[in-house]
C-alpha cells in the first residue's frame, strides 16, 4: 500500500500509486484512471507525473477520490501538491506549515517501561538516526567514528543489537537498515520518569561539552532571562512542547538529512515564588 505521508513530492506519489496498481491489476492503464475520475484526457496522469501539466484544486479532488484518499490524506495531498507548484517563499512557508499541521500525531509511537533502555546511554539515539543516515552495513568501527564524541565499534555493535532487539531499526533485503517508527515519544509512568531525566541530564553534559569541542558555526546558543506568573509558565510549557513537535514533523519532510543534531529545551525557576517568603 502507497503511503502519501511518505512523500514530499506528489509526481513521485503519483508515479509510484500509478506502478503499484499496475502491478496488481493487469486492465489499470492512463486512460483507465482518468475514466474512473471524470477527466477527459486519457493520458492526464502520465503528462502530471512528467511535470508537464499542474494540478488544480478540482483536478487535485478528482484524483484524491478516484485514489480513495481519507479525509486527513486529501488534505495532505492538496497541501502537497500547492507546496510542490509553489512559486514564492510566501506560497511555499504557508503550504508547508499545512503539511506539517496534517502530520501531526502521526508516526509516534509511545515507548512502554520495558523499552526504556533506549533512553540509559545517551548515543542510542544517535546510532538509530545514523544508521539509516548512512546506509549502513556493518563496519562498526566507521558507525561508532561519526559519533561526537566517538565510540569504540564494539559500542557501536551493542547499540544496534538493541535497537534491533526493541524493534526501533530493521533491515530490508537489500541488508540496510530503516527506522520502524520514524519519530519516538515518550509517556513515563512517575516511577520511571528519572530513566529520562537521566537521558536529559547526559545530553545537558553534551552541551556544554560543545560549546568547546564544536565551531561556532556548527551549533546554535540562546538564553533568555524573564519574570513570569504561573498561568504564563504552564503557557510556555505547552507552546515549548508543541514547538518540538513541529520540529519534529520538519525533521520527518526532510529527505536529504546529512547530520545528527540533538535539541535540548530547559525552561527554570531562577529566584523564589513572592508567596514563597515565609517558607
Amino acid at each position: 500500500m502507497i503511503n502519501v505521508f511518505e512523500y514530499q513530492d506528489y509526481r513521485n506519489y503519483l508515479k509510484d500509486y500509478y506502478a503499484d496498481q499496475k502491478s496488481a491489476k493487469k486492465y489499470f492503464s492512463y486512460r483507465y484512471f482518468s475514466k474512473k475520475a471524470g477527466i477527459n484526457a486519457s493520458a492526464f496522469l502520465y503528462y502530471i507525473i512528467e511535470g508537464k501539466r499542474n494540478l488544480t484544486k478540482n483536478s487535485i479532488e478528482k484524483i484524491s477520490t478516484t485514489i480513495g484518499h481519507s479525509e486527513v490524506e486529501k488534505q495532505y495531498f492538496e497541501n502537497l501538491v500547492f507546496f510542490n507548484q509553489a512559486k514564492t517563499i510566501m506560497e511555499k512557508t504557508k503550504y508547508y506549515s499545512n503539511i506539517v499541521d496534517c502530520r501531526k500525531h502521526l508516526d509516534m509511537k509511545t515507548i512502554d517501561k520495558d523499552r526504556y533502555d533506549f533512553y540509559r546511554i545517551w548515543y542510542h539515539s544517535i546510532i538509530r538516526e545514523l544508521v539509516t543516515m548512512l546506509d549502513f552495513k556493518g563496519d562498526y568501527a566507521l558507525l561508532g567514528s561519526y559519533l561526537t564524541p566517538p565510540i569504540p565499534p564494539q559500542l557501536a555493535q551493542d547499540s544496534v543489537a538493541l535497537l534491533e532487539r526493541l524493534g526501533f531499526i530493521e533491515r530490508d533485503r537489500n541488508g540496510l537498515f530503516h527506522q520502524t517508527d520514524a519519530l519516538i515519544k515518550t509517556k513515563p509512568e512517575p516511577d520511571h520518569a528519572f530513566i529520562i531525566e537521566n537521558f536529559q541530564a547526559e545530553m545537558l553534559e553534551m552541551a556544554i561539552k560543545a560549546f568547546d569541542g564544536v565551531p561556532r558555526s556548527d551549533r546554535m546558543n540562546a538564553s533568555t532571562t524573564f519574570s513570569i506568573s504561573e498561568a504564563t509558565f504552564e503557557l510556555f510549557k505547552m507552546k515549548t512542547r508543541e514547538f518540538r513537535k513541529e520540529l519534529l514533523e520538519i525533521a520527518k519532510l526532510d529527505g536529504e538529512p546529512s547530520r545528527v543534531f540533538q535539541f535540548t529545551f530547559n525552561l527554570f525557576p531562577m529566584s523564589r515564588g513572592i508567596d514563597e517568603k515565609g517558607k
